[in-house]
């Protein structure tokens, strides 16, 4: 974004403090945090359960910031650079972006959903960028502040923009959808993370079709064409509907599908008979590639340049990674998160690869999926069996559950149990007993850090 403080000023409703001149000031970006804020930045302090912006405001100053916004209701210093008054920081950063956005020519893709919608993110952007000058959100910016701070850096010259959307309560994609006002709006799936706050998987399913809030009413919106609820909500929608999914009677799904190992898996369209090859682990990304090239079509790319798209894509990190342990074990990264669909699918693949090999996962914590979650995490230990995991180590006190259901549902007497009590027990053990013959899945909510015994595993701890 490069606009005039005199732009923030009318965008933003606030007061002027400063000289009438700097209203003419060029600002050429915009930063929450003085740890990487640039010289001719506009500083916008937030203020959190934990922290409050304002304090740094002087480091801002130090290192070159434009302008800063200031929330009325705190003391303002004396500064040495404009400042804007505004009721609150945060609000006014969500009408710079919604205000910025709607000056840019840009066409949005919004991506929403329990599981999957950073991976769809990725898929998207990758096979948009074949054809048309691409903006993404980095990593999983894709809250009430990382949202309006994507839209913020999208360049002038941008001509799609793929916008991740995510949320913990009812309201809030509502907020970001009308602040993005999206022209595509997919929804990835609707599983049960944050069941706890939303009650149900209905109330999930209509917290996601928030999306439609500030979508375009010429839009699109792209869905999981195997979930009855979005079907069922989605009756009476004027807007055009594409279903992709597994199911024959979706507009697209897949066929043929031969998943190659580590390689990843290739499938064929029922719609065009076009073969892709997908260098992502898991069948289930089938789908999530089924929803992008759905949206690509839509932004009329050519099927070559999707298949070309789909080759070269590169994912947000620690999500299904391969990894080679320092014992020469394969690892699968997938420490990012977890929800009871995302831990079946994980188990999924690694049952399904390189069946000479044997296959070992650690499991840990799911958070915030509700009042159910020690059922969850004894039906996981259930499956982990069924699906025929030779070693099953668990961790944490809810992995625990996972443990104690998996020794109930144990038949065979190859398939080992163990629970680590502490990271460093975990790491120890998996290097001492892991070789080049297994696989080992790694898989929890981020909270429950499994991303630090990755590291150990594979540079040393």
């Amino acid at each position: 974004m490069q606009r005039t403080c005199q732009w923030i000023l009318e965008t933003t409703g606030g007061s002027w403090k400063g000289s009438p001149a700097d209203l003419h000031r060029l600002v050429r970006g915009v930063s929450t945090d003085t740890r990487n804020i640039r010289a001719n930045q506009l500083y916008v302090p937030l203020v959190g359960e934990r922290f409050d912006g304002h304090q740094f405001v002087k480091d801002a100053g130090e290192k070159g910031a434009a302008a800063v916004l200031w929330q009325q209701d705190r003391p303002l210093p004396e500064l040495h650079l404009p400042v804007i008054l505004v009721e609150d920081t945060l609000k006014a950063l969500q009408q710079l972006a919604a205000g910025y956005r709607a000056e840019c020519q840009a066409k949005v893709v919004a991506v929403t959903g329990s599981n999957g919608k950073t991976t769809t993110k990725d898929l998207i952007a990758s096979l948009l960028a074949e054809k048309y000058a691409v903006h993404k959100t980095k990593g999983n910016l894709n809250n009430h502040i990382g949202v309006p701070l994507t839209l913020l850096s999208m360049p002038e010259e941008t001509e799609i923009a793929v916008i991740e959307m995510g949320m913990n309560h009812r309201g809030e994609i509502s907020v970001l959808s009308k602040i993005a006002r999206p022209d595509v709006a997919v929804i990835t799936n609707i599983g049960e993370s944050h069941i706890e706050h939303l009650g149900s998987r209905e109330g999930i399913a209509r917290a996601k079709l928030e999306i439609k809030d500030g979508l375009s009413p010429a839009g699109t919106l792209v869905i999981d064409g195997d979930e009855p609820l979005l079907r069922n909500l989605l009756k009476e929608e004027s807007r055009k509907l594409i279903k992709a999914g597994w199911e024959t009677d979706s507009d697209e799904s897949p066929e043929q599908i031969e998943v190659r190992g580590t390689e990843g898996v290739s499938f064929q369209s029922r719609k065009t008979g076009t073969r892709f090859t997908l260098p992502l682990l898991g069948r289930h990304n089938v789908k999530n590639a089924m929803l992008a090239i759905e949206v690509a079509r839509y932004f009329q790319l050519r099927e070559e340049e999707i298949v070309r798209g789909l080759a070269n894509v590169t994912l947000t990190g620690m999500r299904l990674e391969t990894k080679l342990a320092i014992n020469g074990m394969l690892l699968i990264d997938d420490a990012y998160n977890a929800s009871p669909t995302s831990m079946k699918a994980a188990l999924d693949l690694l049952a399904e690869i390189e069946p000479e090999k044997e296959k070992w996962a650690l499991l840990g914590d799911m958070l915030e999926i509700g009042e159910q979650e020690e059922h969850y995490h004894r039906e996981l230990g259930v499956y982990a069996m069924e699906k025929g995991i030779h070693r099953l180590y668990t961790i944490g006190e809810r992995g625990r559950w996972i443990h104690e259901g998996a020794m109930k549902a144990k038949a065979d007497d190859n398939q080992a149990l163990v629970h680590f009590h502490t990271p460093d027990e975990a790491v120890e053990t998996l290097l001492r007993e892991g070789h080049p013959e297994t696989i080992l899945l790694v898989k929890a909510s981020r909270a429950a850090r499994l991303d630090q015994i990755v590291k150990n595993m594979t540079e040393g701890a």
